[in-house]
């Protein structure tokens, strides 16, 4: 016979009479976590809310210790990275801690967003902790196709992501280059933001 004080929910069975509370995170997602596919993947109760400027950043890729680049951004006044703001659960975010290799590869701070509206926001974001972000490199080519589709999916422009990629890859001794005209040219059309 099933108690009807006991309730079953996805993260377990509560009492009716407690009350269960859920914390929800804002996160500022800027590389491959815009990929609502890869998102839903990784965080399944997390609810994209719309598309972010942060301004006083410039998107970086570097060295994860495996030798590709994977996202970050530093700070750069002038500068600024669009992304997506999501709301997170404590467990989606623990699987982003496991994901994001915290707290030895990426830290996280409070950041301040801004959206289409001028509204601000202050947000969790992770940022590469040193050496790791000391360390220019290029992100392997499936990496960089899922930030662009995350691009793609969420209305924000792809240009900046191909020309960090570009920077990096002008900066780098030849035997390092790996990307050629071809790519780049595929990925010219991009959706206009702001």
């Amino acid at each position: 016979m099933i108690d009807p004080n006991i309730q079953v929910c996805r993260t377990g069975i509560i009492k009716k009479d407690e009350v269960m509370k859920i914390e929800k995170t804002l996160y500022f997602a800027y590389g491959s976590n815009m990929n609502r596919n890869q998102m839903a993947f990784r965080c399944p109760d997390a609810e994209p809310i719309q598309t972010v400027r942060l301004e006083g950043y410039r998107l970086e890729f570097c060295a994860n210790g495996g030798g590709n680049g994977v996202a970050t951004v530093l700070p750069d006044p002038g500068s600024h990275v669009d992304g997506v703001l999501w709301r997170i659960s404590d467990r989606d975010e623990n699987h982003l801690n496991h994901y994001e290799g915290y707290p030895y590869l990426y830290g996280k701070e409070m950041v301040t967003v801004t959206d289409q509206n001028g509204n601000r926001m202050e947000v969790m974001a992770y940022t590469m902790n040193r050496p790791y972000r000391d360390s220019p490199a290029l992100p392997s080519r499936t990496y960089l196709e899922g930030i662009l589709n995350g691009c793609r999916q969420n209305g924000i422009p792809t240009r900046p992501i191909l020309e960090t990629v570009q920077r990096i890859q002008n900066q780098l001794p030849n035997e390092q280059k790996a990307y050629d005209k071809g790519f780049r040219r595929k990925n010219r059309r991009e959706p206009e933001w702001r």
